[in-house]
């Protein structure tokens, strides 16, 4: 019994050393497992990491979309699409101005839109001693026109346009161009007893022309369509500095020298120039175009005879028949050198671009249903014919 006894006490030992042993395997086993999990774990989200990846080449793609249009828009308006033009301003003073434009005449052109106001003004600005505005990509305004760069008074809406055409909130208001005129008189006509013209005023317009003016020259040019409709506004604020603020009228020096020219379009010609322009939108009817053109002349004619200094009114079909007798009338009404070696240099070198004969031709063709596509049917011409014929004929004679 004892030696049984001996050999059950190993026996018992072999037992617990067997299961401590197995307990440690399985224990090694189960931290095994566990680092095993903690690794598949690490590499799940490795894996999503890289699923995640930044989109670059979307992205790029999208960067170069945009960075190609405001290269579009900065070769068209140049630096000051992206700077508010105020930043350029000048700093001269009310009685600073009126010491620099004391020996300036200023010729203010307008007329309708689509009627030559563009190829007039290039024509005049051209001449040696006259300045412009330079190209719309120095100004950053559609054909550097002033009524765009300032902020006194209205602009009517102009460069709307396309937003107009597509939003209904402005189907029925009479902004824009080919329909501006056709808004209240105390909105579009505006004259001397307006209200806005001030010194201060005068200073804001002169600080904003003049970045974009070569001051050194002696006559100085600035061309707004709707100066049509706002001419005897315009004479009274450029000669609101005429004196010295003292109120006394001896002092007045009716400087600068303020000259108007406007330029016209046979009436069914700019109708369709302007549908060709901004294409044929509901808001641009035939009657609209017409009626607002027909305003416009009316405003003009009620105008024309309270303004200084003989203001011109050009035909574009004579201009454009012969551009070098008009320019020479028009440089000799302004005061500055006419002579043909002059009137030559403009029109061959530094003009740049080519004056048709005749610019209404292919207008006249769809009129007359001679051109090859989109003829006037003739129900509509009879229709504009007997509506506005005698309004044309009599009221604008």
């Amino acid at each position: 019994r004892p030696a049984a006894s001996n050999n059950e006490e190993p026996n018992k030992k072999d037992d617990e050393s067997t299961a401590s042993q197995q307990e440690e395997n399985d224990g090694g086993a189960a931290a095994q497992s566990q680092d095993d999990g903690t690794t598949i774990g690490v590499r799940r989200k490795k894996s999503n990491l890289r699923s995640k990846k930044f989109p670059i080449l979307p992205c790029g793609a999208f960067l170069g979309v945009i960075g190609f249009i405001l290269s579009l828009y900065y070769r068209r308006y140049g630096i000051q699409m992206f700077v508010d033009r105020s930043f350029f301003d000048l700093a001269h003073s009310a009685d600073e101005w009126r010491d620099i434009m004391a020996d300036k005449t200023v010729v203010l052109l307008g007329g309708p839109h689509r009627a030559g106001t563009t190829i007039l003004w290039k024509t005049i600005a051209a001449h040696p001693d006259v300045s412009g505005f330079g190209t719309s990509q120095e100004t950053g305004v559609d054909e550097s026109e002033g009524i765009l760069l300032q902020d006194v008074y209205s602009r009517h809406g102009i460069g709307m346009e396309d937003i107009m055409s597509k939003v209904k909130h402005y189907e029925n208001q009479m902004l824009g161009v080919g329909r501006y005129a056709l808004q209240t008189e105390e909105k579009v006509h505006l004259t001397e007893s307006d209200p806005r013209i001030t010194r201060d005023n005068l200073v804001k317009i002169l600080n904003r022309f003049g970045q974009y003016w070569n001051m050194s020259q002696p006559v100085l040019i600035e061309k707004s369509p709707p100066t049509m409709t706002m001419s005897r506004f315009l004479q009274a604020m450029y000669h609101v500095n005429d004196n010295d603020g003292s109120g006394d009228d001896t002092k007045k020096t009716e400087s600068p020298k303020v000259k108007f020219v406007f330029i016209t379009r046979h009436p069914i010609a700019n109708m369709m120039a302007h549908e060709n322009m901004v294409g044929k939108h509901s808001h641009l009817t035939y009657e609209v175009l017409m009626r607002n053109y027909i305003q416009m002349h009316q405003y003009l004619l009620d105008d024309v005879k309270d303004l200084d200094n003989d203001p011109l009114i050009l035909r574009l079909e004579d201009f454009a028949a012969d551009p070098a007798s008009h320019l020479a009338k028009i440089y000799s009404w302004i005061g500055i050198d006419a002579d043909d070696a002059t009137v030559r240099e403009v029109l061959d070198e530094r003009l740049g671009t080519k004056i048709w004969p005749d610019p209404n031709k292919r207008y006249r063709d769809r009129w007359c249903g001679k051109a090859e596509k989109d003829n006037m049917s003739v129900h509509k011409r009879n229709g504009i014919v007997a509506k506005f014929q005698t309004a044309i004929k009599d009221d604008l004679a």
